[in-house]
């Protein structure tokens, strides 16, 4: 058991004054499905020391029983809740998990890899501040690749990390990483994302993940878990332009048309301006309402000042 994990049994109260001036870092995994997304957060959480020997001991037995991977223990049924997540070997839904280290608090966001399940993925990546972007370095740069960074860029998500997994299949090859990583380069030339960084890993034999890998001694650079206690968000938020990726359109009769979202940067007001991409349509904001309930009540009394 970790030193966390005995402060919180003997100490709630210490545990948590602690904790209370860390830094808070929202990060999302996403990528192409079976990139190893699941596994990795589950490797974070086990080298790091943060899961429970009653935790594992309900891995080992679900890992038993599903079969989803050859190992002991499958470090993606952590967060891979569902049956049918657990069954088919995939995640469906958004699973989030919260860890803290010596030096920052986390809050992981897990997202779906299939492309049926993206809007589930930009659920996720709504309130993060960092995206880990999975690349198999098997396939290199595939579809959901592209549109998840795309996402990310457009969500207003200003520092990726490329996590470059499964190098242990490619014999942890330098050229392999090098080419992936300018590949990468390439394709986020048409992306506003300031800062890019990248790693290679292996989520299931742990290199390069909590711990700096021996296979891969070439690489000069920072585990994944350094980069992530170290990175800068503090300076992110952007007040001035205001971007809000519509994630559903609500129209409950003829009379209304809602776009539901969360406001990813900036201010806005009723009677502002605003340009609908890609078509480049321009409009202007008529009401504010947080939910179905809300809006009912603004027909109710715009309805009543009009007898």
């Amino acid at each position: 058991m970790s030193h966390s994990s005995e402060l919180i049994a003997t100490d709630i109260e210490g545990y948590l004054k602690v904790h209370e001036n860390k830094d808070l870092l929202r990060f999302l995994t996403c990528g192409n499905v079976d990139d190893g997304k699941s596994t990795l957060i589950g490797r974070l959480l086990y080298d790091s020391k943060l899961i429970y020997e009653d935790q594992m001991a309900a891995i080992e037995k679900d890992s038993q029983k599903f079969n989803t991977t050859d190992e002991a223990f499958d470090l993606a049924l952590l967060v891979d809740g569902l049956q049918s997540e657990r069954e088919q070997g995939i995640t469906i839904d958004v699973a989030y998990r919260y860890f803290s280290t010596d030096k920052r608090k986390f809050i992981i966001a897990d997202t779906p890899g299939h492309e049926q399940y993206t809007r589930n993925m930009v659920t996720g990546a709504s309130t993060c501040e960092l995206a880990i972007v999975m690349v198999d370095a098997r396939h290199g740069i595939q579809t959901q690749t592209r549109r998840h960074s795309y996402i990310c860029s457009l969500l207003g998500i200003k520092h990726i990390i490329v996590a470059i997994n499964k190098m242990d299949l490619m014999d942890y090859s330098q050229e392999v990483y090098q080419k992936i990583k300018a590949d990468y380069r390439e394709m986020a030339k048409n992306f506003n994302i300031d800062d890019i960084r990248f790693v290679p890993i292996s989520a299931l034999n742990g290199d390069n993940v909590v711990n700096p890998s021996e296979a891969m001694d070439w690489y000069p650079g920072a585990t994944l878990m350094k980069l992530l206690e170290t990175v800068k968000v503090d300076q992110d938020k952007d007040t001035e332009h205001m971007r809000f990726p519509v994630q559903y359109v609500n129209r409950p009769n003829l009379n209304f048309r809602g776009f539901c979202g969360t406001l990813a940067s900036g201010l806005v007001q009723v009677g502002d301006e605003v340009t609908a991409l890609p078509s480049g349509k321009q409009s202007r904001i008529n009401l504010f309402t947080p939910s179905m309930v809300n809006w009912k009540r603004h027909v109710q009394v715009k309805q009543s000042l009009s007898r």
